[in-house]
């Protein structure tokens, strides 16, 4: 409907009439006011066992009804009148794998795992290696690599062992770091970190 411009300020000229259902303008007194009909004569309401009185818990009751997608249901309570919820989330898993990863003498990370919307996760290392090697669980805010916390203190894998590793404090950004214990001594490392969530 275009919106044109109206130039015309007199009501007289731009009156507008309003009609209810039964074809007939709606009716205000002289100020402009509605005219609501009051209803004056007696209703005759005819019931067989009629029963006035308060409502009871033990006699009366009424119920809630929701919608499934295809029927309507009553709501369910158990026996103290709680209600009853069902939660059908179903945690999304994701795992990440890297494997043979060799150490180094010094410190070096993998990459940042964003893990601020995980529910749970956890990093699992096993040293495949001859020799021993420290790991460690940092977290980040950024997750740029001069930009870190050691949440989990640097621990020895002795070749052979596992080990697994879950951070503390929350920050967005989390990863594992790892080095040769001995200098000159490296090893190779299975990384895997595993995390669900909702």
């Amino acid at each position: 409907m275009p919106n044109f411009t109206v130039f015309n300020f007199d009501p007289d000229v731009l009156r507008t009439k309003i009609f209810g259902s039964m074809d007939v303008a709606i009716a205000t007194d002289a100020d402009g006011r509605l005219e609501i009909a009051g209803i004056s004569d007696s209703i005759t309401v005819t019931a067989a066992d009629l029963d006035i009185r308060d409502l009871c818990a033990d006699n009366d009751n009424v119920l809630v009804f929701g919608f499934d997608g295809s029927d309507v249901q009553p709501i369910r309570t158990d026996d103290e009148g709680r209600l009853e919820v069902i939660s059908n989330i179903t945690p999304t898993y994701t795992e990440d794998e890297e494997a043979a990863v060799t150490t180094d003498d010094d410190f070096t990370g993998l990459a940042y795992v964003d893990t601020s919307t995980q529910v749970m996760y956890t990093y699992f290392v096993y040293n495949t290696g001859a020799n021993s090697a420290d790991v460690r669980l940092d977290v980040s805010p950024t997750g740029e690599d001069e930009v870190f916390y050691i949440d989990v203190a640097a621990r020895t894998l002795a070749s052979g062992a596992t080990d697994t590793f879950v951070a503390k404090t929350f920050l967005r950004y989390t990863r594992l770091s790892y080095r040769s214990t001995a200098p000159t001594e490296p090893t190779t490392l299975d990384i895997y970190f595993q995390s669900q969530s909702n």
